[in-house]
């Protein structure tokens, strides 16, 4: 016998909207944090963006850990 699950589509949307919502979030940190970074020069600048806006979720963690305090 088969368990039939109903699933509403607002609990579909919520597994979809929220993760989006939340990605969303880290990659406007991370341009946020880059844009008033002073201590960074501008093709360094540059190059995070093109980075995150290339690659947004892994482009964006990789910045907040790694590149956040590093000088360059």
């Amino acid at each position: 016998m088969l368990l039939q699950t109903t699933v509403n589509s607002n609990q579909i949307a919520l597994f979809i909207v929220i993760p989006a919502i939340l990605w969303l979030i880290l990659i406007l940190i991370a341009l946020y944090h880059i844009s008033r970074n002073r201590e960074m020069a501008f093709s360094v600048k540059a190059l995070w963006f093109i980075i995150i806006i290339m690659a947004p979720f892994l482009g964006s963690i990789i910045y907040l850990i790694w590149g956040k305090n590093r000088k360059f």
